[in-house]
């Protein structure tokens, strides 16, 4: 009772606990609703705010704009104000002038009046002054004369100068305009010659990228393939111990001084090395064939008073799992100190001695870099003829004259100590003996490097091995050993690390992609064959490692970890997706995928499961059309405002729209709306606009090679031929659908073929599309030249390999498959590509073995159903268990009843050696016997007939399961074939349709611009001609006016006739 009470109480516990676990996570759930409701209002009041930000900011534009237009408005009427003003101040001006005339006219006709009095008075008084009087008036009358004549000429004269002087004042100005025109023209056909010099230099630019997974391509003019590198091919040799301020040129010209072209190699990067400050290193991908000799014969190179360090390994595609092996996994470098002699030089003083130390050690002597130090004894030794004031010279041949060592050292007190001698070939010899000695060893090549002939005074050996087991056991057997042939020194051994592949990745990403990390460990059978391990780091990150020892099993799991860690890529790319904002990164964490934003390369990748990628692809393609539907605004320096007025403002409105590009002349502010493109057309026109003088070809002086018609905004190539900058846009940013490479002029009728070069190419198309672009055209030619190159049989495996006709056997450097060069099938040693072929194919060797079969004697076909039969022994009347009854010998089918009279008739009996193999007789009819209960096979040996059938029986059934299976494999192979061929006609079609559609979308785009600028250049040149019409209306009434004031002066000189509008010359606006 008391154990059933304990039960009923656990029990009753256990439903408690339930209940409150239930109300718990019940209570946690309306948590969680009450949150995401809350970030659900949150995020709604914030698009209100940003709605109303928005909608203020365009009222705040708008009144801005509207108080710019009441200030020039103002500013116009203040201007005609003080114009209207200015004609008033002149005309009260002249009308004082002219009173003032009047005046002195009135003065002076009073003062004739006086004189007149005056003269008559003196009449009456004295009569016999009058004729006094009337001389003097004549005096006073020529006078008078006389200064009108003198103000005329000085009138005229002044007149005449101020025309000499005006005359002057045009011809200088004509002068300068002259000379301002000459020096244009110069600096325009200046800039001309340097705009045709930089296109015929950006005609000679190459390019070298690495594509498709580790291939090092050379791209020229047009994006023409020059060289391919394939993954197969190169090596990556890793160059250490580089001085920290070393350019990277000067690291490529290390290598051009070998004699390599710089399309023959490529420098991946160059960076800092971990651990060693001031210290870089740089990693180079060349040809494997001139790797190993190069990182030899460059090996302790001197740079910049550092010795090089060279290492030669495989190179990893850029995101590939690194590996902490190097190419030659398997070789054991072994080296010693090759036979040398060292001396002891005695100088005045410790001090000297010091100075010489510094000054010889490092430098050159008899070939070899010798070590220059102070002589000093031994720890705990005591030498009477020891003297402190002498050096020792270490590192010198041992066969150097005592003469070299003199010059060398500069001093006669030389003494040589013992020398460290031994016969190399000897040694050489010894140490191959003595490692093929070793049990279990299979050595494949045993290479001597360095005979000690080199300023290092190394003796170098590589010894290959099959296993990197066996290179270890070497190693160890080797290790700290002192060996007699080598004046009992020990050798140095460098072995590379076992094969280790590592990959780090972040935490979001591993968690986004959880289940397909472990579904993909829970696949591996044979953990001892591959295996992966994953380990969580302490920052946060994981790290994935694959080992294994079968290179087959090892390389599928490494490209399928390559292909799992390196996501989906977005071909797209926004500057402001550089540093994701939190709500974009939280809608993807919800969907239950990880983005990841790389500025340096400009690339966003997603990982996670398929169907969880696809949401979040949506949702980053969502928010790439919002930002690219953004404006922005730069700021324009002076310079360029005017460039953007006459040519920039056009061309970007012709390829991006006329609502999408604005310019504010008086801020120099432009504003643009669109995506990377926008950016890059923005700052190729920036750039262009701050040249010393832009030259353009003339609108509608030329035909677009595209559109067929007059080139509005006009882009010359180096060829000359001008195309639409919308056309030549359009042309290579679809190049990558077309397909049609190299790409290449298409004027003269599509005749002319210059290649575009790589820097035109670069301004129309952003780096995300260029690199597309560029992976496109190498997966084109690879296409296209089947014969040359192909790619690795490897699911997954990017990797390429070049075809060769000679047979040889290549190892993938990511799957680590070994592939025959030839064929392109594995590997087959020992057997020509045929052979091999015929051994990989069962159906191709029954076809062969049925073949030679039929060779034989005793083997024939069923003429009826093409069985095989085989006679052993017995008369010559064969029965087919299709029912057919066979005479051996002419193998023609006749009834039971008839066979042995055709024989006995025939052939002379049933038994007899058969003639040589006749065609086949044609097939007849089998009856069905007339009476089944005679026996057919009456007088012929019935127990040896029964076995023969029995085992034509057994071959039967096989032949017919093998037919069957062969049937049913042509069938697949007919409906797969079917299915592609269906699919191919199907894109085949898309692909028109799409095409046609393009085209289609194109004319029409292409007719409603051509509308468009029609209607613009109407209404500007409506809007010109009525500016032309009011400022003659305004310039006549002027001239009007001026008529009249000269008219109503009649003592003055009338004004020269002022020519009209029209008379003057072209006009211009100034903006």
């Amino acid at each position: 009772m008391e154990q059933t009470r304990l039960t009923r109480a656990a029990e009753e516990r256990k439903k408690q606990e339930g209940r409150r676990r239930k109300a718990e996570e019940e209570r946690r759930r309306k948590a969680q609703q009450k949150l995401r409701k809350e970030e659900q209002e949150r995020h709604q009041e914030e698009v209100r705010r940003r709605t109303e930000e928005l909608r203020r900011k365009q009222e705040e534009e708008q009144r801005e704009r509207e108080e710019e237009q009441r200030k020039r408005e103002e500013e116009q009427r203040r201007r005609e104000e003080e114009a209207r003003q200015r004609e008033e101040e002149a005309r009260r001006r002249r009308e004082e002038e002219r009173r003032r005339q009047e005046e002195e006219q009135h003065k002076r006709e009073e003062e004739q009046c006086k004189k007149e009095e005056e003269r008559r008075r003196r009449e009456e008084e004295a009569r016999q002054r009058q004729e006094e009087a009337r001389r003097r008036r004549e005096e006073q009358r020529r006078r008078r004369e006389e200064e009108q004549r003198k103000r005329e000429e000085e009138q005229r004269r002044r007149e005449e100068e101020a025309r000499q002087r005006q005359e002057e004042a045009q011809r200088r100005r004509e002068e300068q305009r002259r000379q301002q025109e000459e020096q244009r023209r110069r600096q325009e056909e200046e800039q001309q010659r340097i705009d045709q010099q930089r296109r015929a230099t950006d005609a000679q630019v190459t390019m070298q990228r690495v594509v498709l997974a580790s291939s090092i391509v050379t791209f020229s003019s047009g994006l023409s393939i020059e060289n391919t590198i394939t993954g197969f091919e190169s090596c990556k040799v890793r160059v250490k111990n580089i001085p920290g301020d070393a350019r990277q040129e000067e690291i490529a010209a290390l290598f051009t001084q070998q004699g390599l072209d710089m399309s023959e190699f490529h420098v991946v990067s160059m960076k800092d090395t971990p651990g060693r400050r001031g210290k870089k290193e740089a990693d180079i991908i060349t040809n494997a064939d001139v790797a190993q000799s190069l990182a030899v014969g460059l090996e302790g190179l001197e740079f910049r008073d550092e010795r090089l360090e060279f290492e030669v390994g495989i190179f990893n595609a850029p995101g590939a799992m690194g590996a902490l092996t190097p190419r030659d996994e398997n070789t054991l470098t072994i080296s010693c100190r090759a036979p040398s002699v060292r001396y002891v030089v005695e100088y005045p003083d410790i001090a000297f001695c010091h100075t010489k130390v510094r000054e010889l050690d490092g430098r050159i002597c008899a070939g070899r870099r010798v070590k220059v130090e102070m002589n000093q004894l031994p720890p705990g030794r005591i030498v009477p003829s020891f003297r402190p004031n002498t050096i020792k010279i270490s590192n010198l041949p041992d066969v150097v004259p005592p003469s070299i060592v003199i010059d060398f050292a500069q001093s006669h007190s030389i003494r040589a100590l013992k020398p460290h001698s031994f016969d190399v070939d000897s040694a050489i010899r010894t140490l191959r003996l003595h490692i093929m000695q070793i049990e279990g060893i299979g050595m494949q090549s045993f290479d001597v490097t360095s005979r000690g002939d080199n300023e290092a005074g190394v003796l170098s050996i590589r010894a290959r091995f099959n296993t990197w087991d066996n290179t270890k056991k070497v190693h160890d057997a080797l290790l700290d050993r002192r060996f007699s042939f080598i004046c009992n020194s020990v050798f140095w051994l460098r072995i590379p690390p076992q094969a280790l592949y590592t990959i780090t990745i972040p935490s979001g990403q591993y968690r986004a992609q959880e289940n397909l990390w472990k579904e993909l460990q829970e696949n591996i059978k044979d953990r001892k064959a591959c295996n992966i391990i994953i380990r969580e780091l302490n920052g946060g990150n994981y790290r994935i490692q694959v080992s294994g020892t079968i290179k087959a099993a090892l390389g599928a799991l490494k490209v399928r970890v390559e292909s799992l860690a390196a996501g989906e890529k977005i071909e797209r790319w926004h500057d402001h997706l550089a540093f994701p904002q939190a709500p974009l990164m939280q809608r993807i964490t919800e969907a239950g995928a990880f983005l990841r934003s790389d500025s340096r390369k400009r690339t966003l990748k997603l990982y996670g499961e398929p169907k969880v990628v696809e949401k979040a692809k949506a949702i980053v393609m969502e928010e790439l059309e919002r930002l690219a539907s953004l404006e922005f605004t730069v700021t324009l320096r002076r310079p360029s405002v005017g460039y953007f007025v006459r040519i920039g403002l056009a061309a970007m409105r012709e390829v991006f729209g006329e609502d999408n590009v604005a310019l504010d002349i008086r801020s120099a502010v432009i504003t643009v709306r669109g995506g990377e493109e926008v950016r890059l057309h923005l700052d190729n026109h920036i750039a262009e606009s701050l040249k010393s003088v832009n030259v353009n070809v003339a609108p509608g002086s030329h035909t677009c090679p595209i559109c067929y018609d007059d080139v509005s905004t006009p882009f010359q190539l180096v060829c000359e031929h001008v195309y639409c900058t919308g056309c030549i846009r359009h042309f290579l940013t679809s190049a990558a659908e077309t397909g049609n490479f190299p790409l290449v002029c298409m004027g003269n009728e599509s005749t002319c073929g210059t290649p575009i070069s790589i820097p035109v190419i670069q301004k129309f198309l952003p780096p995300t599309a260029f690199n597309h672009l560029l992976e496109t055209v190498f997966t084109t030619h690879v296409d296209r030249h089947p014969q040359e190159f192909r790619y690795c049989k490897t699911p997954d495996c990017a990797q390429i390999y070049r075809r060769s006709e000679a047979v040889s056997v290549l190892r993938c450097p990511s799957c680590f498959s070994e592939i025959c060069s030839s064929c392109g099938e594995d590997s087959h040693k020992r057997l020509s590509c045929e052979d091999a072929r015929i051994h990989n194919n069962p159906a191709e060797q029954e076809r062969m073995s049925e073949a030679w079969l039929l060779q034989q004697r005793g083997i024939k076909k069923c003429p009826t159903c093409s069985r095989l039969l085989e006679k052993i022994e017995g008369c010559n009347h064969m029965t087919c268990p299709c029912g057919a009854h066979i005479c051996w010998r002419c193998m023609g089918v006749f009834n039971a009843g008839e066979i042995y009279d055709h024989m006995n008739t025939a052939h002379g009996g049933i038994y007899g050696d058969e003639p040589a193999p006749a065609p086949p007789q044609p097939q007849a009819t089998i009856p069905q016997h007339q009476n089944p209960g005679v026996d057919v096979f009456q007088g012929i040996d019935y127990l040896e007939q029964v076995r023969l059938l029995n085992e034509a029986e057994a071959r039967r059934i096989a032949q017919e399961q093998y037919d069957r299976g062969r049937r049913e494999r042509d069938r697949i192979v007919a409906l797969r074939a079917e299915a592609m061929e269906q699919r191919r006609r199907e894109e085949a079609d898309r692909e028109r349709q799409l095409r046609l559609e393009r085209e289609t979308q194109w004319r029409q785009q292409a007719e409603r611009q051509r509308r468009e600028q029609e209607e613009a250049d109407r209404l500007y040149r409506q809007q010109v001609n009525w500016w032309r019409t009011e400022q003659n209306e305004r310039d006549q009434q002027v001239a009007l006016g001026r008529q009249t004031l000269w008219q109503q002066q009649p003592t003055r000189p009338q004004p020269p006739p002022q020519p009209s509008r029209q008379d003057q010359g072209s006009w211009c606006v100034v903006m």
